[in-house]
């Protein structure tokens, strides 16, 4: 399969337009922890289908239209990840810089400049 370049700047516009989806605070809900480490949490669930609806259904151009769904996977596994062990997260505090560098470890995907 093929590496897509993504641009620095096409990375952080998706980015953002994925962020502006979450509400201002994420409260996790009732926890339930798995044997299997993971951790189900009824109110992120909730928000994470309808954001997760908005990327399958957004039509956008060129490689914004092809990173989408990816960048919408990516902070959500994030925003999930920290409320494991938090009661409330700001989806505008999250990093760029770590997001970006977690993007660029996938094997479809390589952050370039510009």
């Amino acid at each position: 399969m093929d590496v897509l370049d993504v641009p620095r700047s096409t990375l952080w516009e998706a980015f953002n337009l994925v962020i502006a989806q979450w509400p201002a605070e994420v409260r996790p809900g009732a926890k339930s922890f798995h044997i299997n480490g993971g951790c189900n949490m009824r109110e992120y669930n909730e928000i994470h289908s309808r954001i997760e609806d908005w990327a399958a259904k957004s039509d956008f151009d060129g490689i914004l239209d092809d990173i989408i769904g990816s960048v919408q996977h990516y902070v959500s596994a994030t925003i999930h990840d920290s409320l494991r062990n938090l009661t409330v997260l700001r989806p505008s505090d999250l990093d760029f810089e770590a997001f970006a560098s977690r993007f660029d470890s996938h094997p479809n995907y390589r952050v370039i400049s510009g």
